[in-house]
């Protein structure tokens, strides 16, 4: 389906395409969401807007979602419209189920099954301790799940990786100008980077989610214990040759420097080459594309000065 209504901008820059998706107002999508729901044969009901993520979503019920991803950023729709079919019905978690998809105005639709339970990040910071060692090894169960999904060798999202490394490490310094980082930390970039060698080496072709994190997993609580029960949200997921970037995402946003909560995650993951394995972490937290590596920081509780990128990368990724 592709329609023109008019309702939805087309040529705003990312930054008021980022305001716009968060501050008009729902009438502003309802001629959107209407014709979806008539073109898909939808159930009837108000539509709910969920403030989470840097593309609109809405709930139909408790049992449809709906993602409006805008033309700055296409393919991360045209990723959720590929991966979906690709991971339904292979992992030990659930996956939202692809119902249907569309443009409109130029915005990629996207209609799924949501997926039941909490999200993960409403629950975390009150986990006890032996509760979040048990996600932990769980997440690692799933990253190990990720890496062995099976694809097409011509798969749309599967990158030159040579070419793409070298294209992060390219582009990294001015998005590090952009965040704002403190000058003394961004001349230790490069020279950082050159020191670690070869950041991410070649291995097998795998499937790469790349965002694993507490506000992309869903969990449910069964006789007072939280398990895992459903991973969203593809926009990111590319088909590369190094698990280190799929490590990366949970040791920052669900370790947050704990030693025992890393271990338990690459325990359950396992085959992971430890040689060097914190500084390479730090060096793909400085390259992963559209990242923010001062708000990745944050996210970890400082413990000693954080001065030099080694100091960090102990703090960061205590493996």
């Amino acid at each position: 389906m592709i329609a023109t209504l008019g309702c939805l901008p087309h040529d705003l820059d990312n930054a008021a395409c980022s305001r716009f998706i968060e501050c008009a107002p729902l009438a502003s999508w309802l001629p959107a969401l209407r014709l979806l729901q008539a073109q898909f044969a939808l159930p009837d009901g108000p539509w709910e807007r969920i403030p989470k993520g840097a593309n609109a979503l809405f709930a139909l019920g408790s049992g449809i979602i709906v993602k409006l991803v805008p033309p700055n950023w296409r393919r991360q729709g045209d990723k959720e419209l590929l991966v979906a079919p690709l991971l339904e019905g292979k992992l030990s978690l659930e996956t939202p189920r692809l119902i249907g998809s569309g443009t409109i105005d130029g915005w990629v639709c996207v209609i799924s099954t949501r997926l039941g339970g909490t999200a993960l990040a409403d629950v975390w910071p009150d986990m006890h301790i032996a509760q979040k060692r048990a996600i932990m090894a769980q997440t690692g169960q799933l990253l190990r799940e990720l890496g062995a999904v099976p694809f097409d060798e011509d798969i749309a999202i599967r990158v030159d990786w040579p070419a793409y490394i070298d294209g992060l490490k390219d582009a990294c310094m001015a998005r590090h100008r952009r965040r704002n980082m403190p000058d003394g930390l961004i001349d230790q970039v490069l020279p950082y980077l050159q020191a670690v060698g070869e950041i991410a080496p070649a291995g097998r072709l795998r499937f790469i989610h790349m965002d694993i994190h507490p506000w992309n997993l869903m969990a449910q609580q069964t006789d007072g214990n939280w398990r895992l029960t459903g991973v969203l949200d593809f926009g990111d997921a590319i088909v590369g040759q190094s698990d280190l970037f799929e490590l990366l995402t949970p040791l920052m946003f669900m370790a947050q420097g704990d030693a025992n909560l890393a271990h338990a995650m690459l325990a359950a993951y396992g085959s992971v080459d430890a040689c060097s394995l914190q500084r390479k972490l730090a060096a793909c937290m400085l390259i992963r594309p559209d990242s923010d590596v001062m708000f990745c920081m944050d996210q970890v509780p400082v413990t000693g000065p954080r001065e030099t990128w080694s100091e960090i990368a102990a703090q960061m990724f205590p493996v």
